[in-house]
C-alpha cells in the first residue's frame, strides 16, 4: 500500500511520454484526447475531492484553499507563458529559446506537484488516491504535449525538447516519492482543497480551451465522456 503512489506515478511517466510523442506525430487528433482529459480532471475535483472535503468536520472551511489552488496554477501558467508559443510561433526575440526553456521548467514543476497530489490522495484513502491518479494520468497526456510544443515553438532543437520531456516524465515520480518522506496527515484537508482548485483550473482553463481550438462537435462529446467516466468510477468505488 505504501508504494501505490509510486506505482501510479509510474503510469503518468508513460502518459506524459505518449503525449510528447503525439505532439510530433498525431497533432490532428489531439483535440479528442484533450477533451476527454478535461472532463476527467474536472470530474475528479467535482465528484470526488470536493465531496470528500465537505464530509470532514468543518469541511467548508477548507474550500477557500480551492480558490487558492485555482489562482496558483493560473499564476504558474502566466509566469511560464505556456500558451505564448502557440500564439506567436514565428516570433523572433533575443531570448526566444530561453523562454521555451523557462516554460518547460514551469511545466516540469507542475508535473512534480501532480506526483505530490497522487501521494496526498493515497495518504487520505485508496479511493481518493486512485481517482486523483486517474485524473492526472489523463491530463499528463497534455503535459507531455505542452512540453514538447513549447520548447520546439521557441526555436529549440528536438534534442532539447526530448530532454525536457524526459524531465517532465520523471517529475511526478519524484513528487510521489517526496510524500513518502513527509508526514502530511495534519495538512491533508488543506492540500486536497488546494488540488481541487488546481484540477478545476487545469480542466476548465487549460485543457478544454486547447481542445476547443479545433472546430469539432466531438470535443464536447469526449469531455462529457471523461466526466461520466469519473462519476461512474466514484460510484463504483463507494459501493453505490
Amino acid at each position: 500500500m505504501r508504494l501505490m503512489p509510486i506505482v501510479f506515478a509510474a503510469f503518468t511517466f508513460v502518459s506524459t511520454g505518449v503525449g510528447g510523442v503525439a505532439a510530433v506525430r498525431f497533432h490532428d487528433r489531439l483535440h479528442l484526447l484533450l477533451g476527454f482529459s478535461s472532463g476527467a480532471v474536472i470530474g475528479v475535483a467535482l465528484f470526488d475531492i470536493i465531496p470528500e472535503i465537505l464530509k470532514l468536520s468543518g469541511g467548508a472551511d477548507y474550500i477557500p484553499l480551492a480558490a487558492l489552488g485555482f489562482l496558483a496554477f493560473f499564476a504558474l501558467e502566466r509566469y511560464t507563458a505556456m500558451h505564448r508559443a502557440r500564439e506567436h510561433v514565428h516570433a523572433a526575440a533575443p531570448h526566444e529559446q530561453e523562454l521555451g526553456t523557462l516554460s518547460a521548467a514551469g511545466l516540469t514543476f507542475h508535473s512534480f506537484l501532480d506526483g505530490v497530489a497522487i501521494g496526498v490522495g493515497f495518504q487520505t484513502s485508496t479511493q481518493i488516491g486512485l481517482l486523483i491518479a486517474f485524473g492526472i494520468i489523463a491530463h499528463d497526456l497534455s503535459d507531455g504535449l505542452n512540453t514538447v510544443t513549447v520548447v520546439l515553438a521557441h526555436g529549440n532543437p528536438l534534442r532539447r525538447a526530448t530532454f525536457w520531456l524526459a524531465l517532465d516524465m520523471i517529475a511526478p515520480l519524484l513528487g510521489a516519492v517526496s510524500t513518502l518522506l513527509i508526514d502530511l496527515n495534519r495538512a491533508l484537508p488543506w492540500i486536497l482543497a488546494f488540488f481541487a482548485g488546481s484540477f478545476l483550473y487545469i480542466g476548465a482553463s487549460d485543457l478544454l480551451p486547447e481542445a476547443k481550438e479545433h472546430d469539432s462537435p466531438m470535443v464536447g462529446v469526449t469531455t462529457a465522456i471523461g466526466m461520466l467516466a469519473i462519476y461512474v468510477t466514484t460510484r463504483i468505488l463507494r459501493g453505490w
